[in-house]
This record gives structure tokens, sequence and C-alpha cells, in this order.
């Protein structure tokens, strides 16, 4: 709309998230459920959680990680610039769609362009969180240390988000599964101490996932062990559903040793 805007109020919002996040991981369970809204509302808000899980792993500073939130929100406002009818088109895109979404870093920095100079992170974010460290990003085809770190952190972030998340035209994956493919993919286009970031702050197996036991039992990932990350703490249900128990047990597998995981079991599809 050509007016002026301030981001007070988001920066604000960014430090909430840093705290909350020392607290404890409530936040990262919500960006890992995907329970509907606006797509690039959801985005924005779960890149900015993710990143500054991946930046807390990188040992970034108090004041680094409300950089990376704040960043995280802004990381595709060129997207806003972008019609609304190939945003949101309820079907795969055309080559030639795919490139004017491309040019959404471009559009970002030119409605960023005046604060800049307050907020130089984000107009760098804004330019090559695309970008990939064998030069297949966009939208410069940049390399290695020619790409912010900052912005690899976010890249992974949304990169994370995109697999998780569904789209009209194609289911999310579970948090499980995405951690795996980028373990698998991810690792000529993010640098491997930023992925190694990644896994470490959301684990093999990242809250809310299903799995099965040796016992039989299947429990939901309620927590996550940083020292033992194939061994989380557990929300088990009974066993069968003629079951003396009745609810749910906590089960930390640190100390039940005689336990393991057999398989990760897929959840309701994601619509």
């Amino acid at each position: 709309m050509r007016k002026p805007w301030q981001l007070g109020e988001l920066s604000r919002i960014a430090s909430g998230v840093v705290a909350s996040l020392g607290v404890n991981d409530k936040l990262v369970q919500t960006a890992l459920q995907h329970d509907g809204g606006d797509y690039l509302v959801n985005n924005a808000v779960n890149v900015a959680i993710v990143s500054v899980k991946i930046a807390e792993a990188l040992r970034y500073e108090a004041a680094k990680l409300e950089e990376v939130a704040l960043a995280g929100f802004l990381h595709d406002l060129g997207m806003f610039g972008i019609p609304d009818s190939l945003v949101y088109k309820p079907g795969p895109l055309s080559e030639e769609e795919r490139q004017s979404l491309r040019e959404h870093p471009q559009q970002g920095a030119r409605l960023f362009k005046d604060m800049c100079e307050v907020y130089p992170w984000v107009g760098r974010v804004l330019l090559q969180e695309h970008e990939r460290l064998d030069g297949s990003g966009y939208p410069n085809r940049l390399t290695g240390n020619q790409i912010d770190e900052m912005a690899f952190v976010i890249g992974l972030a949304d990169v994370f988000d995109g697999l998780t998340g569904s789209r009209p035209y194609r289911r999310g994956m579970s948090p499980h599964r995405a951690v795996c493919t980028l373990l698998a993919n991810g690792k000529t286009t993010f640098p491997y101490n930023i992925l190694k970031a990644l896994v470490d702050q959301l684990s093999v197996y990242p809250l809310g996932t299903i799995v099965r036991l040796n016992s039989g039992e299947t429990g939901v990932v309620s927590q996550l062990n940083r020292q033992y990350p194939l061994r989380p703490i557990l929300q088990v249900s009974p066993q069968t559903a003629s079951s003396h128990v009745s609810e749910t047990r906590i089960v930390d597998m640190r100390t039940e040793t005689s336990l393991h995981i057999v398989e990760v079991v897929p959840s309701v599809d994601r619509r």
C-alpha cells in the first residue's frame, strides 16, 4: 500500500519467542503440528521458531537469537508482493510460475530498502535465504562463504517447514521423515554444522513423533533427551484396548534401558 511501516511490535514478539524457547519447547511443538491457517503467516512463525532452535545449537548469544527470530519472521517478505492467485494456487506450478515466485527475494529487498540501515542482517537474509552451499540456489547462485551464516540457518528452517507443511496438491511429511530427508539430501546444499544443529535440536525423533517400542506399546515423543537423542521421553498409551491401565504413562527411555524404539508409526495424513 506504499505506506510507512515499522518493526517495533514484531521485534517485541521476536524477543518473546527467544525468551519462551529458553524455558521450554512448547513453541516447537506448535510449529511441528501445522494446524492450519494462512500459509505465509504460519511459515513465517514456524521458520522463526525453528531458526532460533538451530541458532541455539550454534551457541548464538541472546541478542543474536533475537536477530534470528526477527529475520525468520521476515524471510519471505517479498511473497506478500506476489498475487495471491499464484501464492495460493491449488496445484503444481508451471516453470513460468516458479520463476515468478523466485523473484520474491528481490521483491522483499525492495520492500525493506528503507530499513536496511537499521536491520542490515534482515536485508542479507531476504536476498540470500534461498541460496545454497553448492550454488544451486537463487537469485544469484552464490556459493560457500559468499552466503551469510544466518541466511543458511533460516534457509534450512524454511526447507524443513516446507517439507512438513501440507499444500493443496501434496501432503506434508512427518517431522521424523523430514529430518531424515535433510540428512540424506542436504549435505551439498547446507553446511554440515548447521545441518547437525537442526538434528541436535529436533532429534531424529522430533517432538510429536509416534513410535512403537519393542514392548509392543506405542508412544508419542513429548520431550527430547539431548545427550541421548535415540532415547527420548514418551507418553506411552496402553498396549491394548482391554488393558487395565486406562491412562498414558510417561516413559523416560534414558532410564528404561530395556525399551528401545522399533519403528516410527505413520500419523494421520497431514492435509
